[in-house]
């Protein structure tokens, strides 16, 4: 008889290897995964337009859409490790081939060789991610899930920027000699799809408990989580999210190099601060979700993300100062998305069906994402002129989202999760803790100064 809570000591083993392995991955991610700088990078090298931009930020999506497959691929297993490891080795593998090819390959070719790369690696990762998403729900009881995602996440985009921007200072060093350029954009990918795999070889160490197989068809078995009515309106919420999160999100990179002309390594100093917002807050939106829920911490989450974009309809290069404003609170913010996101659909979805659950959930934020990423880059609207400020078209899809973000709150507002404590509560609450921590440091002042 299996025991749904975990031994402490089979715990701590979980967590110690999740935490390990997850820096080689979280490495892996920051040099060629979706919204890497230096992907980025490369295209901007080889002369990539808008719509190529677009079709490369949507392919980064393939990752939730197709997350699904893992449930499928794993029905007829009880262990899931193995199958794990295999899916993420043949998508790491693939890596090196982004930066070898702009080496033999004219700029036309290898553009296209990149994207084509870059979406077989991001669909075998993504059946794997999610194969992971079941293995670690089995493994993390759900009374500390955010606390453990929230101190895992910290600790991995603190690794992940630290390497990126070592390497970004390597780059910048080259922008100037576009042969020298090529190879060690070369040597990027090639380092990054090596240690993604030496991760690998630490994550078949983590512990594993057998589940039970699925004997259910198919079919069957992704259509049986949409009978759930609440599972709807999450999908329906996710879905609405990322439609209005992929508004512009491709040209957030572009519009640092093209139009603020910022180099590699000033925009992984912009990474580096909004890992430094997420990593100070993360062990606070840990604490809120596991008092107060996942719903209530994602709508502070959708009323923050919908006010930073607008910062960027007031930076020029000689006030870019005002990007790491910005990223410290947009870091924080996504730190606290993440987390939800990992969480939400797990405490939504019934414990035996949680792989499917979060496949199909993941589906449906990606599609949305692919969806207004590609439009963006399809129909880029035209300059505009807008209480005296002279908008570049790209900041015009920054405003964009911003509105579209805050709509997300009426499908969010639909979404019932067990034990979840209204955010005006919660409000009520936040309010009153800081009344006392300012009442306590007027005490500590005043007896200071009596002193």
């Amino acid at each position: 008889m299996n025991n749904p809570e975990r031994k402490p000591s089979e715990l701590r083993e979980t967590f110690r290897i999740s935490i390990t392995e997850g820096v080689y991955s979280q490495v892996y991610s920051s040099l060629a995964g979706a919204g890497s700088v230096f992907l980025t990078k490369l295209l901007v090298m080889l002369g990539a337009s808008s719509i190529q931009f677009g079709i490369l930020a949507a392919t980064g999506q393939i990752f939730f859409v197709l997350m699904p497959l893992g449930a499928l691929v794993t029905r007829k297993l009880t262990l899931h490790k193995s199958a794990t490891v295999k899916w993420a080795v043949a998508g790491r593998a693939l890596t090196p081939l982004i930066g070898v090819f702009p080496l033999f390959l004219s700029n036309r070719i290898s553009i296209t060789a990149v994207l084509a790369v870059f979406a077989a690696s991001t669909a075998l990762l993504a059946v794997s991610a999610n194969i992971w998403a079941g293995w670690m729900a089995r493994m993390v009881p759900l009374r500390i899930r955010g606390r453990f995602f929230a101190k895992r996440n910290a600790v991995l985009l603190s690794f992940g920027l630290s390497v990126a921007f070592l390497l970004g200072l390597l780059v910048d060093n080259f922008n100037n000699d576009p042969v020298s350029l090529r190879l060690v954009m070369a040597g990027l990918f090639v380092f990054a799809g090596i240690i993604g795999l030496i991760g690998l070889r630490i994550l078949l160490k983590q512990p594993e408990k057998p589940t039970n197989t699925d004997d259910i068809p198919a079919l069957k078995l992704f259509k049986e989580p949409f009978k759930d009515k609440n599972f709807r309106k999450l999908c329906l919420f996710g879905g609405w999210w990322m439609l209005a999160v992929g508004i512009g999100a491709p040209f957030w990179q572009p519009f640092m190099i093209e139009v603020l002309r910022m180099g590699v390594t000033e925009m992984l100093l912009y990474g580096m601060t909004s890992t430094l917002g997420s990593i100070l807050t993360l062990k606070y939106w840990g604490r809120l979700i596991d008092r107060y829920g996942n719903i209530a911490a994602m709508k502070l989450a959708i009323g923050i993300g919908s006010i930073v974009p607008l910062a960027w309809l007031f930076v020029t290069h000689g006030s870019i100062w005002i990007l790491f404003v910005e990223a410290l609170i947009a870091g924080s913010m996504w730190g606290c998305v993440g987390v939800v996101t990992a969480n939400l659909v797990l405490a939504v979805a019934p414990k035996e069906k949680a792989q499917v659950y979060s496949g199909l959930f993941g589906a449906f934020c990606g599609g949305g994402l692919m969806i207004t990423m590609m439009a963006s880059g399809i129909f880029m609207p035209p300059p505009m002129q807008l209480f005296g400020l002279s908008l570049h078209p790209m900041q015009v899809l920054f405003l964009i989202t911003a509105f579209a973000r805050f709509s997300a709150l009426i499908p969010l507002s639909r979404v019932k999760e067990p034990n979840a404590v209204p955010l005006n509560v919660v409000l009520g609450k936040l309010r009153m803790w800081s009344k006392v921590r300012v009442l306590n440091l007027r005490v500590t002042l005043r007896r200071n100064k009596s002193e």
